[in-house]
């Protein structure tokens, strides 16, 4: 049922770089429509060209100093929806999109604990919002992508007419989910290795 000339793209990537650049534009010339935070919409995307929406137009602005953007029960309905007439039904009455595709780049939080960060620095790096997505998207079904070297397999794979969908997709999701586990992983460590 989902619409495949009009879907959506949500970013939320740390790292905007060509590669994400020329991501972002190849899939605004395949139709899709893109959402991000404003910075990411509005501050790096358009100046370049690339029609993208801030996601604050569906769930509001930024919260605590931006340390609450993508975690609201709108963006997870959008991501964990099924494609049947309720759920398309329900995403319409509260008002956004279904999500169909997710790329994230989480905070460089091991790079913040190689440089020797304390534990409030370790914690202010701790990307909560993407993890999320991340998993959100993978239970979803969705296309996601967590690692920046598979954005140009996906943009061919959606130009080859999305061969082998289901297996495609869950490989993406497996990559999502081992991507959150090592991150988790990191930051657990850390965490016990530290001394008052």
């Amino acid at each position: 049922m989902a619409d495949k000339v009009n879907r959506t793209a949500l970013f939320s990537v740390y790292t905007k770089d060509a590669n994400f650049f020329d991501f972002a534009r190849a899939l605004a010339d395949l139709g899709w429509n893109i959402l991000g935070s404003r910075g990411t919409a509005v501050e790096f995307l358009a100046p370049r060209g690339i029609p993208a929406r801030d996601i604050a137009d569906f769930v509001g602005p930024p919260i605590l100093g931006h340390r609450v953007v993508t975690l609201s029960r709108e963006i997870h309905a959008a991501l964990l929806s099924r494609d049947t007439e309720e759920d398309n039904r329900e995403l319409e009455r509260i008002g956004i999109p279904r999500i169909d595709l997710v790329c994230v780049d989480l905070y460089p939080l091991e790079e913040t604990i190689k440089a020797g960060g304390t534990y409030d620095e370790v914690i202010e790096k701790t990307d909560i919002g993407g993890s999320t997505m991340l998993r959100s998207a993978a239970k979803g079904g969705r296309i996601v992508i967590s690692c920046p070297e598979d954005r140009e397999k996906v943009i061919q794979w959606l130009k080859d007419g999305e061969p082998r969908s289901a297996n495609f997709r869950r490989w993406l999701a497996g990559k999502a989910e081992l991507t959150v586990s090592d991150y988790c992983r990191i930051s657990g460590i850390h965490t016990l290795t530290l001394r008052e």
